[in-house]
């Protein structure tokens, strides 16, 4: 297996290697490097070496390596440390080096780095403010923070990490003069704590090496906050006569001919090493649902203006900011699921929406105590427009969420008239983005909101007005929408999801790469799937998603035992990490229920969709404060029951202290967590091919009895559960699903610990 794993690294130009450093504190002191005797182990399965760890201490390094079950590209490899000696602030490291690299190689770490994150840098401190900025127009140039990432011009080139920087401990590289991939995973800690991980290229760019660590040390400087400059934490360890150390891995190397192929091989294998996740039962959908409506009625609600806020705290920010944090989603979820007195102030949203659109047919992004505002974060009196600065996204959204209102109406209430300014509304306001698209070729990040000009131009920031359109050009069967909707498909398909980046969703971020984007660009794909029949929106559909499943968490991390979330045992699986600025992952999509995915599966039939559905929905309900078992924010305070943060911080990026610790705000998550309630069935099931997905927190089986399929549920819970269940034959997967599906999804009610049996009927 050895000769296998020589021959793969091989393929990609690499070899492998080892080194031992020493510390003082974060300051490197001494390096020792040795390669690996590929002979060595010819014999068997196993090869040693011998490495220096200091003047009187040594490594005996032992190396196996193993097949990977159904992979013919992929071995496993275990690096066995025994120490000799006597050695201080160590750490041990397991090198890749290449030989041959180039510059235009795609390097990615899942979640933390796309392409290299290289981009031109703007250093600022949080918020990082684009009106700060001498940049402008149309063809603005794509600008980043000072994040984590590989320079553009000349000089050193590197980035050091932690494990819990990454959706998975992995590194991906597509070389595409060698049209050649290859994938390294490893696993986020050892018996020595948590790993790092080293991205470092040669200044003239004509070799780099991967490498890990373990103790995980950075050198010098770690990432804060909007800085790479903040001093490491990180220490080595102190090791002993025959103290032991392991690492694991895989290696995969794969003929690799575009930037997706690097992501499809990384979803089929990013589970592998560490194994299927644990999703343990917690809180059904229905019972978080009536702890957040709830919630929502009576803490989210604003009587004198008439619409529900997207936070609780009574400043700016957490009042009315309309789509990306929730304004106008949370009301689509109480329209669909809620109750009388929901659906009517749901309504009553939508009346304050429309009240304060703009000439331009946009809409002013913050509302607070009857007054508009713009959606600069900068408060720098000098600025010009100052409330004029518009977060394209946030108005896309809009267009997406009030097409889905009105379809959820005639839906619902079909003899119920609607307000004719709401589609008169909705008409001026993708009128306004037509607008836009024809004069500039594209959507922009920012606007100005009264006029509709390009503020700054660049960016998958505004990718869900795709969407939007072509929901809009279907709802009104007016093919104008629909051209520009597949036009701008076009454009963002080529400029982002083709090139591996997604770009500025989140508004305060510059143009980092984000998930947001990510998960906008699968939305639109699916919906021009849906509106047009065209093929091709599918297979972008598929490229989206897997670049937004890399985002995703894929294991269980180890939060400190003493941490919040390690004294209530959260899984992060599933949750999703926001951008390469703001390190934190998150409980579910922003702002979004992922139902996307169950329609990507229903087109194509591949269950890694439905995997990354589950993960994702499951696990939502465990981060929501209740009463029965509160969640403690980082001030030392309970969250209120119904309240969900955003924060699932496996990165230190605030400070080692705040892992595992909780932001104390009522959050855009509950957003997501009410929408996938409202939109992603509690149980999937194909009776005539016997296929079965569980979302929702019960356990169900199927059973013939007296010629008939029969659903076993059980409500393992201490809740009351009302479960959606939506059967299906596979003959009728194939027809789009549409919106408003789960208003013909019938629920079911199960007791706690009690087990309901429930005859399938489907059409």
């Amino acid at each position: 297996m050895q000769k296998k794993l020589e021959l793969l690294l091989e393929e990609a130009g690499a070899k492998l290697a080892f080194a031992s450093h020493t510390f003082e504190e974060a300051e490197p002191l001494m390096e020792y490097h040795t390669g690996w005797a590929a002979d060595a182990g010819d014999a068997g399965e196993a090869g040693q070496t011998l490495l220096p760890a200091g003047e009187a201490a040594a490594w005996e390094i032992m190396l196996t390596c193993a097949g990977i079950g159904g992979s013919s590209d992929g071995a496993r490899l275990e690096v066995n440390w025994l120490h000799r000696g006597q050695s201080l602030q160590t750490a041990a490291e397991v090198r890749f080096e290449f030989a041959a690299w180039d510059r235009s190689n795609y390097v990615l770490v899942p979640g933390a780095v796309y392409n290299g994150n290289r981009f031109d840098v703007r250093s600022f401190s949080y918020p990082p403010c684009w009106s700060k900025l001498p940049e402008r127009g149309p063809d603005t140039p794509a600008l980043i923070t000072d994040v984590p990432r590989l320079s553009v011009g000349p000089g050193p080139s590197a980035f050091h990490l932690l494990a819990g920087d990454a959706a998975t401990p992995a590194v991906g590289v597509y070389d595409p003069v060698r049209r050649q991939g290859i994938l390294i995973l490893t696993c986020q800690q050892t018996g020595c704590g948590e790993t790092s991980i080293h991205v470092q290229e040669a200044e003239d760019r004509g070799s780099a090496v991967i490498s890990f660590r373990a103790p995980g040390v950075r050198p010098r400087i770690k990432y804060d906050m909007c800085t790479t400059g903040a001093p490491s934490p990180d220490r080595g360890a102190d090791f002993g006569e025959g103290d032991k150390l392991s690492l694991s891995f895989e290696v995969y190397s794969f003929p690799c001919g575009s930037v997706d192929g690097l992501f499809a091989r990384f979803a089929g294998v990013r589970k592998s090493l560490a194994g299927t996740p644990e999703l343990s039962s917690s809180l059904p959908f229905s019972a978080a649902w009536a702890i957040q409506e709830q919630k929502y009625n009576e803490l989210n609600w604003k009587e004198p203006y008439g619409y529900y806020a997207v936070g609780t705290v009574d400043m700016k920010h957490q009042d009315w900011q309309l789509g990306w944090v929730g304004g106008g989603m949370s009301s689509y979820a109480l329209l669909l699921a809620g109750g009388e007195a929901s659906v009517h102030r749901a309504r009553r949203t939508l009346d304050f929406i429309f009240s304060g659109q703009t000439e331009a047919g946009f809409f002013p992004g913050v509302f607070y105590n009857g007054r508009y505002y713009g959606d600069e974060f900068n408060e720098d009196p000098q600025r010009d427009h100052p409330e004029q600065w518009h977060i394209v996204r946030k108005s896309a959204d809009a267009l997406y969420f009030l097409v889905k209102h009105l379809m959820a109406m005639n839906t619902l209430h079909p003899n119920e008239l609607q307000p004719e300014r709401w589609l008169e509304g909705t008409r001026r306001l993708a009128d306004g983005f037509l607008r836009l698209w024809g004069r500039y070729g594209q959507f922009g990040q920012w606007v100005l909101a009264e006029t509709g000009e390009l503020l700054v131009g660049g960016s998958a920031g505004g990718a869900m007005a795709v969407a939007g359109l072509a929901l809009f050009g279907q709802h009104l069967n007016e093919e104008v929408y629909l051209a520009a909707a597949r036009a701008a498909g076009d454009y963002y398909y080529r400029q982002y999801t083709r090139e591996g980046v997604t770009t500025g969703g989140p508004g305060e971020i510059l143009q980092c790469p984000d998930s947001e984007s990510a998960f906008a660009l699968l939305e639109a794909f699916i919906v021009l799937h849906e509106t047009t029949g065209e093929e091709k929106w599918l297979q972008r559909a598929e490229e989206a998603a897997r670049q937004a499943i890399s985002w995703c968490v894929s294991y269980n991390f180890v939060f400190p035992q003493e941490s919040t979330f390690g004294r209530l045992g959260i899984e992060t699986a599933g949750s999703v990490i926001a951008n390469v600025q703001n390190k934190h992952s998150a409980p579910g999509i922003c702002t979004l229920s992922g139902d996307s995915l169950l329609k990507l599966f229903r087109a194509t039939g591949n269950p890694l969709y439905m995997e990354q559905l589950r993960d994702t929905a499951h696990q939502l309900p465990q981060y929501l404060s209740r009463q029965d078992r509160p969640v403690m924010g980082w001030d030392g305070k309970e969250l209120l029951p119904g309240y969900m943060s955003e924060r699932v911080n496996m990165s230190d990026w605030e400070g080692t202290e705040l892992i595992g610790e909780v932001l104390p705000l009522s959050c855009w998550c509950e957003v997501s967590n009410m929408l996938t309630y409202a939109e992603v069935p509690g149980i999937y099931v194909q009776p005539d091919t016997g296929l079965l997905w569980v979302f929702d927190h019960v356990e169900c089986s199927l059973e013939q009895e007296e010629g008939r399929l029969v659903l076993i549920v059980a409500n393992t819970t201490n809740y009351p559960a009302e479960v959606s269940i939506f059967a299906e034959l596979s003959t009728a997967a194939g027809v789009p699903l549409g919106q408003c599906a789960s208003a013909d999804w019938p629920r079911i009610s199960v007791e706690p610990g009690a087990v309901r049996r429930v005859p399938l009927a489907f059409h």
